[in-house]
């Protein structure tokens, strides 16, 4: 029977925040990251990076599409100026994505905004506050809480993103949460205790964890 497990399950909210916060200080590789993308004021790019990343490699597979379509489609910036351009082109040649799970998901993205009203990126932000409308992006096939949350973050919010990075991190940790919420609450108030923009604790913990800093903490602890 694992004790130290056991132990760790009976643990309240306010016992794993300190845990987390040990945790993180603990590792000499981890650093905090203040730069993360977003903010891009490019509708096309917004929901191009959001659609884009689960399960992919942001580096090589997400960012340099994102970078392209502000390069090269300014025009999108808007939703209006986005549905214009895709009378013109199609949504495989706008994402230089050839999967049409992901070109379905952006179209359906881009269809309810507009219908809602949304142009600006400025506009989406504002429509992101309302709960309602989470749960209005949560109908479309394959969007997530994760995803929702990373719209909120790609548009400026204070949040994170729980994903398998972020839980595995908790896992290192040796903190089990009860799911989605938990986690993101336990992030969250982590970074919040330690005076860190919880936008880029999110960040730093997801590039801790897709590098070799994770691989060298466990060989050398």
């Amino acid at each position: 029977m694992n004790v130290r497990r056991i132990e760790f399950r009976t643990m309240n909210k306010e016992q794993k925040i300190s845990a987390l916060v040990y945790f993180v200080q603990s590792l000499s590789g981890f650093r905090i990251i203040d730069e993360i993308d977003g903010n891009y004021n490019h509708m096309g790019a917004t929901i191009a990076d959001a659609i884009l990343q689960a399960n992919m490699k942001y580096e090589s597979h997400v960012r340099p599409r994102v970078n392209r379509i502000r390069t090269e489609y300014p025009e999108a910036a808007t939703i209006s100026g986005l549905r214009r351009l895709l009378s013109e082109i199609t949504i495989t040649e706008f994402l230089d994505w050839r999967g049409m799970d992901r070109t379905k998901r952006f179209k359906e993205v881009v269809d309810l905004l507009s219908n809602q009203g949304v142009n600006t990126e400025r506009d989406f932000k504002k429509w992101l506050t309302i709960g309602n409308n989470l749960l209005k992006l949560r109908e479309i096939h394959g969007i997530g809480p994760k995803t929702v949350d990373y719209f909120r973050l790609l548009t400026g919010f204070q949040t994170n993103a729980v994903d398998r990075h972020l839980l595995n991190f908790l896992k290192k940790a040796g903190i089990d949460v009860s799911g989605y919420d938990e986690a993101q609450d336990v992030i969250n108030l982590a970074a919040d205790k330690m005076s860190i923009a919880r936008s880029h604790f999110d960040h730093s913990i997801w590039t801790y964890m897709s590098t070799s800093h994770s691989a060298c903490e466990k060989k050398c602890h």
